[in-house]
């Protein structure tokens, strides 16, 4: 497994975007801290989508524009048939505390989908976690049955271990996204991950770890399974 690059003093982040029918909000964890998030709550949702976002070192946040990209087709396919919510992870710009190697993520995760289960507790959750995220999500998503599906995009398999959680591991109707050039993870090392956790493998042709190019394209491969009544 590779170690992770040193991260820049002050990593380059993504301008705030706020999509329409979003209010801000705030979540509270397990620990006491208080986070920010962006959320569309409608009322009439029986879907709510959860994103995890991208390493905070390295300048994820939850306006990373893969995150964007599917919490807006998300809302352009389903409407108020389907609530979002995307969240900063802690110590990412509004969200109180420091990052936490993954260990207090988990329960910034946890938080953000306590808050729509409560918000809508006839909803069915379908969490969505990218690179770093996917890592927190699926762990997030083994703990809790509430969380009915979970969508793993580029999951950094040379950078995080992902077996080292085996024990969690249960049953979860999952699928992975990856590019076949991607800088972290080789296609058969998603496919192994895909076969550990039973979950189907979509591969995007001559996409990155960032997708740039194939944003739209992720977004139309994933989209029946995030919101698997469009």
């Amino acid at each position: 497994m590779q170690q992770l690059p040193p991260p820049p003093d002050v990593p380059e982040r993504p301008p705030p975007r706020l999509l329409a029918g979003e209010q801000p909000l705030s979540l509270r964890t397990q620990d006491g801290l208080q986070l920010e998030a962006l959320a569309r709550l409608p009322a009439r949702a029986t879907r709510a989508v959860v994103f995890c976002h991208p390493h905070p070192l390295y300048g994820g946040t939850m306006h990373n524009a893969v995150i964007l990209t599917l919490a807006r087709r998300v809302a352009e396919v389903s409407a108020d048939d389907t609530a979002t919510l995307r969240f900063n992870f802690r110590g990412v710009e509004g969200s109180e505390g420091t990052h936490d190697q993954g260990r207090g993520e988990l329960l910034d995760a946890i938080a953000a989908v306590d808050h729509v289960k409560h918000a809508l507790p006839r909803a069915r959750i379908t969490l969505v976690g990218y690179s770093f995220g996917s890592w927190v999500g699926l762990r997030a998503a083994w703990r809790d049955p509430d969380i009915e599906r979970y969508a793993l995009i580029a999951p950094a398999v040379r950078l995080l271990d992902y077996e080292a959680y085996a024990s969690e591991w249960r049953p979860i109707h999952a699928e992975i996204a990856v590019g076949d050039h991607d800088q972290f993870v080789e296609v058969t090392d998603a496919r192994r991950l895909a076969e550990r956790i039973g979950a189907t493998l979509h591969v995007i042709d001559g996409a990155d770890h960032f997708f740039v190019a194939h944003r739209s394209l992720l977004a139309r491969t994933l989209m029946s399974f995030i919101v698997p009544a469009v």
